[in-house]
């Protein structure tokens, strides 16, 4: 989540919808602006803040589970100093293991919540930038639940993100916005039940159908 006082914009990030590009561009353009939570939900915005205009990107839910499992195969960890050493590899490692499956498999089976500000070694540590409201797993976890368009978010197709860069007058031409070189495997039946469950409104939003 993004405060850009200078346009009274709120900017949700949601995980792999071109979050870190987004971040980027902001940053550059917007020298006032806070990455206060790094993927904290459109209900988590601070008091007062929630007046500002808020938005955010949707993506195809097989597409973004996708891009996240590649992701997580070659995973580094965040780079922020304030998210000791410990701990970041701990984190590592379990992330890590939970993509050592076939993707369906992970679709239906991964319990590992991917962004919690609590200590993954035990020791009661906590990291208030990786605070979330709804600490689910991203193979559970409806991209409405980041967004909530009910709370007048302004939802953006992640096909149309430039045109979100430029509402926000900020250089997106660092962005790729062609996703994965490889299509995502077919699914199995049973990942296929899991989707239309769990990702209803992502599937609604994006047009998408399940094959």
């Amino acid at each position: 989540m993004i405060l850009v006082p200078e346009i009274q914009t709120v900017v949700i990030l949601v995980p792999r919808t071109g979050s870190g590009s987004l971040k980027r561009a902001v940053a550059e353009r917007y020298p006032r602006s806070m990455l206060i939570y790094r993927h904290m939900e459109a209900d988590g915005v601070p008091l007062g803040y929630d007046r500002w205009r808020k938005v955010g990107v949707v993506r195809h839910p097989v597409e973004r589970l996708w891009s996240l499992y590649r992701f997580l195969k070659n995973f580094r960890g965040s780079s922020d100093p304030l998210y000791e050493e410990g701990n970041r590899q701990t984190y590592l490692e379990k992330q890590r293991r939970s993509v050592e499956c076939p993707f369906d498999e992970w679709i239906v089976r991964n319990e590992i919540v991917f962004t919690s500000p609590y200590d993954s070694d035990g020791l009661n540590r906590f990291w208030p930038h990786f605070s979330v409201r709804h600490a689910l797993p991203e193979t559970r976890k409806s991209q409405f639940l980041y967004l909530r368009p009910d709370l007048g978010t302004e939802i953006y197709p992640f096909a149309q993100l430039s045109c979100l860069f430029r509402e926000l007058d900020v250089d997106g031409g660092h962005f790729n916005a062609s996703g994965c070189v490889d299509p995502p495997p077919p699914l199995s039946a049973k990942a296929m039940d899991h989707l239309a469950r769990f990702f209803a409104w992502d599937l609604e939003q994006t047009g998408a159908e399940l094959e």
